[in-house]
């Protein structure tokens, strides 16, 4: 480091940043043709959580719906818990005013943020979402597929970690998870990294005895 150049301690920018980890859940993939009808926000800062943002939105165009997502996200064994939910229309401006002034974190987040662009598009909204993002899955490439990890969908991560996937599928659950995993890897560093190659093989040790 040349003569005189100071370090700026970017964990002090860090604890700083407001954060909203979120995920959503869709009739589907396409988000030009699909729609969601879950959503989950935690909004944290310095650490401490801040809100939390959770609603069932009434899907409009089930006939374009992919049967397989509502298998996924349990929209088919009980339609009748969306019966109350609210129209995206209604629910719209919370998630822009929620997701205000936030860093996005979200695992493969480019999708949730895509839907919601849509759906804000589609259904008149001006309002728009933070553009920075911090995405899990970039984090998963670089701290677990060297450890062993073969796949990096949230299912898989629960597996390798070992971690409960009851209520996986369900928004709060994922973004609970997509938090806790963003703590584990997030600046890791090479310390955090040996630490958690130790977890892991102690994990695997308790489970063959």
């Amino acid at each position: 480091m040349p003569r005189g150049t100071v370090m700026f301690p970017w964990f002090l920018l860090e604890g700083l940043m407001r954060l909203a980890f979120l995920d959503v859940e869709t009739t589907g993939l396409d988000p030009t043709k699909h729609e969601i009808i879950e959503i989950a926000i935690i909004v944290e800062e310095g650490g401490e959580i801040k809100e939390i943002f959770e609603t069932k939105i009434k899907p409009q165009n089930l006939e374009r719906a992919s049967p397989e997502a509502l298998e996924i996200n349990g929209y088919n064994k009980n339609p009748k818990a969306w019966d109350s939910a609210p129209n995206f229309s209604e629910v719209g401006h919370l998630i822009a005013k929620t997701l205000k002034g936030c860093v996005l974190v979200g695992h493969n987040v480019g999708f949730d943020e895509e839907f919601i662009k849509i759906m804000m598009t589609r259904n008149g909204m001006r309002e728009r979402i933070p553009y920075h993002k911090i995405d899990t899955v970039t984090l998963v490439f670089e701290h677990l597929k060297p450890l062993g990890l073969q796949r990096v969908s949230l299912d898989s991560i629960r597996d390798f970690l070992g971690w409960s996937k009851f209520g996986a599928h369900t928004a709060m659950k994922d973004v609970e998870d997509t938090r806790r995993l963003f703590h584990l890897l997030f600046r890791a560093g090479l310390f955090g990294r040996l630490l958690l190659r130790a977890r892991l093989f102690f994990a695997s040790l308790r489970k063959r005895l």
